[in-house]
């Protein structure tokens, strides 16, 4: 019984040093190298300059950064809820820490994005550049993306940095590794309101 609560305890250890591994390296990469660098939401306020660009932690699992935030018009733009259906163009990443790279693609929808890929010698016979549909509360998706997505507005084009707990856990999905933190970057091409 002792090994088996050591075993969990040091698990769970494990976890959260990759938890919070993971949350400064994000945190790192937004306020350091990220075009533009970031400053947390909280601190937007004290800001000496108008209209900082900023992140916003949801859920301590998810960066969010709207770059098209300050944008002109964007307020009176319908706001993505729980049921609502959302049409996006994405591209996702491992997230290392540092700039992504194409060598970091897992998934992608866009054109663009997709032939560099192809230039670089993917066979992209089974990717597609449909927008991906997902209806929030009914389509299985990541959690962090759900979250990332609740809140935003359409025509809105975001980066969510996500800690493996918000990804895919402690599984291995396709090329990305156990416990690894992604990066999801998108725009909401359509908002169905439901």
């Amino acid at each position: 019984m002792a090994v088996a609560a050591c075993a969990m305890f040091t698990a769970c250890k494990d976890n959260e040093d990759a938890l919070t591994s993971q949350r400064q390296r994000i945190v790192s990469y937004l306020t350091s190298s990220h075009v533009p660098q970031l400053i947390a939401e909280e601190d937007v306020e004290n800001s000496l300059e108008p209209n900082p660009p900023f992140y916003e932690l949801i859920d301590q699992q998810v960066y969010r950064y709207i770059s098209t935030y300050y944008d002109a018009g964007r307020e009176s733009r319908a706001v993505v809820g729980m049921g609502d259906e959302v049409e996006l163009t994405y591209t996702a990443y491992i997230f290392t820490g540092s700039v992504p790279r194409t060598t970091s693609v897992y998934m992608t929808n866009d054109a663009t994005v997709l032939a560099a890929l192809v230039e670089e010698g993917l066979n992209a016979e089974y990717w597609s550049t449909d927008p991906m549909t997902v209806n929030l509360g009914t389509t299985s998706i990541i959690k962090g993306l759900e979250l990332s997505l609740l809140g935003c507005r359409e025509g809105d084009s975001v980066e969510a940095y996500m800690t493996f707990e918000a990804a895919y856990g402690s599984d291995q999905v396709g090329i990305v590794p156990v416990e690894s933190s992604v990066l999801w970057v998108y725009t909401i091409n359509k908002l169905v309101k439901n």
